[in-house]
């Protein structure tokens, strides 16, 4: 699926398979100003010169399920963009494939599957590098991973958990994530029913897994956001893109105030802020309308969380705020 005009930079996005696709990273990357290129199989010539190149995937046991030469020649591919300084990004399986071409052993993990929501820890780089302004030191994301590799040489390992410690790491202009942000409760639902067999070996079927993990999922997706915007903004600025769209949160709930203001939840980060007040913010409704406002006030008061209600002042009075609206800004990032 190539949606590549000549004018913005283009964005390869090279997957395993059709249910592990870009998912919420596909958005990011548009409103970064990325145009994509979405395919399966092997790499092109050309793609060791594109402008990005992101390499994805799922899989419990990725090199009993995935042919040697595809990954071969995906490694080999990542590996010269690393040795040229072109950025790549490594999601879920592509982070296993990053590793292995910047020269690290790539194996079965020994404390076997994990599947689900589960959190991850910062590391002191972690928390210092732009990628996690206003991310808590912990924070829950999907993980669906077995294998796992040595330490990156060169490599900053940025976030971790106990049992396997390689969750995130960065190399120079070049970031690989095992975990899975880019998923969402539909993605996650194809994912399941698509894959009893790896459902299978965290003894579970998958009316339970979906049963457990689903609300889990659900309260994890602010941050998985985020994160995945971040590094769409991050790859644009290395390729002097730019001027797109920066995401926010999702609408969750609105309370309607006194004139033109709306509370909106769950909002901002409480650790550091994202946006200021007086900034201009567009929302996007689910059917694609948009309601412009400005930032009028953070709603620091009553309950305490991990995100801060966003009050905004709508230019249409009356206009309506659904659930499920997106918070946009084209303003940079304030920290």
């Amino acid at each position: 699926m190539n949606e590549s005009p000549s004018t913005s930079p283009t964005a390869v996005v090279l997957i395993h398979d059709e249910e592990a696709g870009p998912g919420q990273l596909g958005p990011a990357l548009r409103r970064a100003g990325f145009a994509l290129d979405v395919r399966s199989g092997a790499p092109h010539p050309e793609d060791t010169e594109a402008d990005l190149v992101v390499v994805m995937g799922r899989a419990l046991g990725l090199q009993e399920v995935q042919p040697p030469s595809l990954l071969e020649e995906q490694r080999r591919l990542l590996a010269r963009r690393l040795e040229s300084g072109r950025p790549s990004l490594g999601i879920g399986a592509g982070a296993l494939v990053l590793a292995a071409a910047a020269g690290a052993r790539v194996h079965p993990g020994e404390k076997g599957p994990v599947l689900g929501v589960h959190p991850v820890s910062l590391t002191t780089e972690g928390l210092s590098d732009p990628l996690f302004a206003g991310f808590e030191e912990f924070f829950d994301v999907l993980h669906w991973q077995e294998d796992t590799f040595e330490p990156v040489h060169g490599a900053q390992v940025l976030a971790s958990t106990a049992r396997y410690p390689h969750q995130i790491f960065r190399m120079g202009h070049s970031y690989g994530v095992q975990l899975h942000p880019e998923v969402d409760g539909d993605l996650f639902e194809r994912w399941v029913r698509s894959a009893q067999r790896d459902v299978a070996r965290v003894g579970l079927d998958a009316e339970e897994l979906l049963k457990r993990e689903r609300p889990r999922l659900a309260r994890v997706q602010q941050h998985a956001m985020l994160l995945m915007e971040r590094l769409a903004t991050f790859c644009a600025r290395q390729v002097g893109a730019g001027g797109g769209e920066r995401y926010l949160f999702t609408v969750e709930t609105i309370q309607r105030l006194a004139g033109r203001g709306v509370l909106l939840s769950p909002g901002i980060p409480r650790r550091s802020p994202i946006v200021r007040v007086g900034q201009t913010i567009s929302l996007k409704r689910p059917d694609g309308s948009r309601v412009e406002g400005t930032v009028r006030g953070m709603a620091s008061f009553g309950e305490t969380g991990a995100a801060i209600p966003l009050l905004v002042l709508l230019n249409a009075p009356d206009a309506e705020v659904p659930p499920g609206s997106e918070a946009l800004t084209s303003e940079p990032l304030t920290v």
